[in-house]
């Protein structure tokens, strides 16, 4: 049987066990004990289906368990405090803490919705312990609003003048879960959203019946406390039922992302409850108020400076994306070509030569073909590796094409270009590739031309292009030029250390 049959099958006779207890004892010694252990049995049960459920989740989902089983934490710590205060006839300050967490337990599954559905780690990074931090806060001003200010008829229970604006908080939180759920166009999170939207409510509602309702003149140990044991059934069945659904093909769907303008709304939920709460603080302690806003401040501030900054590190890897090719990570062909364009001005500006240089790998076809693509794509990242270490720091090196590359040379004429043409030739030339037992040699071969006089860039590739092909005529691995003889070199006209890179 599994872990979470047993804690359904364990669940089910606590509950049978509570129905016993008020009915035999009541409200009468033992009974108010039995039925605050028997809660606190559930509440364990709770806690240990949650991190069950986060165990068998993935991306928003696991973080959302995570943040439901420390929200339910810290109601199982006000449960036990609440035990003890009963058992040692104490109360106090230990008092007030009981109720502040017993009030807010929820605060931390609040917290769940700031998480992005994008999320596939499911860890929580610097913004999610932010937004701890924040809630933190809201819990201070809570104490403050809710316990410290108010005079209570009972010590540590709310006080008449502050249960309307506690149950719009608790509504706000419960709407917030059920309108993103109806905003976000994933599965998982719409149907956790939703299912504890709901639940949310019907806690809230059951706290509105202790208050104002049939629960209020009720002791502990009457059927009251019935409710408050199917609040915590109902999350220990969501848990042990929880089943992520498989991610769908992208092919037959792909969910559109959440538009920023919804998801960034829930971001201001905690700072705008701080402030609300800080109104009523400032009119007796303007200090106490003062503080609170600041530490909210400087949190709201420090997260709009984390998320600024990745946003422009977002930028920059899209920039680079746009700009480098994928499989070489030299320039791709849109990068080179505005170089080569921004190279022409500057050029004809300063009256400089600019050479350009036009590599295709010889017989590459057949490396594909008789070694796989796998060896194809190594041979020409290594080519790339080659040719931006030997070319210039100012020179820039982009794949043109399927296995071309675009070598633009600023500051060079016919004879500089026609140099640095011969050390790429004769670099990838030493190279022996290693795929597998066998031994792969390539070889390039390039045409180059050079301009000092106003050009386009079109005309400019087209010469270097018509070298090329002129280099291939030639029997290839050599250099041509735009105009004059070819300058063929072999394999043996170097004295370079042979290079040997395995696959």
């Amino acid at each position: 049987m599994s872990s979470e049959r047993i804690a359904l099958s364990a669940a089910a006779i606590l509950l049978l066990a509570h129905v016993a207890v008020i009915a035999t004892w009541g409200t009468s010694s033992p009974g108010p004990i039995s039925s605050d252990a028997i809660q606190l049995s559930l509440g364990a049960l709770v806690i240990f289906t949650c991190f069950g459920a986060a165990r068998r989740s993935e991306g928003l989902a696991r973080s959302f368990w995570r943040l439901t089983a420390a929200a339910y934490t810290l109601w199982f710590v006000a449960q036990s405090l609440s035990i003890y205060i009963d058992l040692s006839h104490t109360s106090g300050s230990l008092q007030w803490v009981t109720n502040l967490l017993f009030c807010f337990w929820f605060v931390p599954l609040a917290m769940a919705m700031f998480l992005d559905p994008e999320q596939q780690s499911g860890s929580l990074d610097s913004l999610n312990a932010l937004d701890f931090i924040q809630a933190v806060l809201v819990c201070v001003a809570a104490y403050l609003y809710f316990f410290y200010l108010p005079k209570s008829e009972s010590p540590g229970e709310l006080a008449h003048s502050v249960w309307e604006p506690y149950f719009i908080g608790y509504g706000f939180v419960a709407g917030a879960f059920v309108l993103r759920a109806l905003l976000t166009s994933h599965r998982v999170p719409r149907a956790l959203f939703g299912r504890f939207g709901v639940l949310l409510f019907l806690s809230g509602a059951v706290d509105a019946m202790y208050y104002y309702g049939p629960g209020r003149d009720l002791k502990t140990g009457a059927w009251f406390d019935l409710l408050w044991s199917s609040m915590l059934l109902s999350p220990l069945v969501l848990a042990a039922t929880w089943k992520q659904a498989e991610a769908p093909d992208p092919a037959v769907e792909s969910p559109e992302p959440e538009k920023k303008i919804h998801t960034d709304v829930f971001y201001l939920f905690y700072p705008l409850l701080v402030l609300f709460m800080s109104l009523r603080i400032a009119r007796e302690h303007l200090g106490l108020a003062a503080v609170v806003v600041f530490l909210s401040f400087v949190c709201s501030s420090a997260r709009l400076l984390v998320t600024q900054h990745r946003l422009v590190r977002t930028q920059e890897a899209l920039r680079r994306e746009a700009s480098r090719d994928g499989l070489t990570g030299i320039w791709n062909r849109k990068a080179i070509l505005e170089i080569l364009d921004r190279e022409i001005l500057r050029a004809e500006r300063d009256g400089a030569s600019l050479g350009v240089i036009m590599a295709d790998v010889d017989h590459f076809k057949a490396v594909n073909d008789s070694r796989g693509h796998a060896a194809g794509d190594f041979v020409l990242r290594i080519i790339a590796s080659e040719i931006a270490a030997v070319v210039r720091p100012y020179d820039s090196v982009g794949r043109y094409g399927g296995e071309e590359f675009l070598i633009v040379a600023p500051g060079c004429g016919l004879p500089e270009t026609w140099d640095l043409a011969e050390r790429v030739r004769n670099c990838v030339a030493k190279c022996s590739f290693i795929v597998g037992t066998n031994s792969v040699s390539v070889s390039l071969s390039l045409g180059i031309a050079t301009t000092t006089s106003p050009a386009h860039a079109e005309r400019l590739l087209q010469q270097a292009d018509s070298a090329l092909y002129q280099a291939k005529n030639a029997g290839r691995n050599c250099v041509q030029p735009s105009a004059g003889r070819a300058a063929i070199a072999t394999l043996g006209s170097s004295t370079a250390s042979e290079s040997k890179f395995w696959l």
